[in-house]
């Protein structure tokens, strides 16, 4: 088992789709269902462990979970980002604590739904190569 073939796999499949679920929530046919843009977390992430060695089914799911929370958290830092940078937020609008529960909540969704996502998408890149 190659731990560090599937960190750098999901790293880069995560970061790659985290920047393009972005890319693709500003269009108006991709900005509803951009959470299927986490599936490509987790293909991209399954191909990349089978061109490294031979993965188990383990390796698969986790790899695809945290290619699939590293997209959420990206995308999510990137879109809370340029928020703050905007300016459309100031202190005037919510107290500091609850901005900061908001923020929380936010990313943990964005991780959780990411990492769902990547799970099944690389379980599915799995069944596409065992048909091939």
């Amino acid at each position: 088992m190659g731990y560090r073939e599937m960190i750098k796999a999901a790293l880069i499949g995560g970061v790659v789709t985290g920047v393009l679920v972005l890319i693709f929530s500003f269009l108006p046919i991709f900005g509803s269902c951009s959470c299927l843009l986490y599936l490509l977390s987790g293909i991209i992430t399954g191909y990349l462990l089978t061109q490294e060695y031979l993965p188990s089914d383990r390796d698969y799911l986790i790899s695809g979970a945290l290619s699939g929370g590293i997209a959420g958290f990206v995308s999510w830092l990137i879109d809370m980002g340029g928020i703050l940078l905007s300016g459309t937020v100031t202190s005037t609008d919510i107290d500091l604590t609850m901005a900061a529960l908001l923020l929380l909540i936010g990313a943990l969704i964005s991780i959780i739904i990411g990492a769902a996502f990547g799970v099944i998408g690389a379980i599915l890149y799995r069944i596409w190569i065992e048909k091939k």
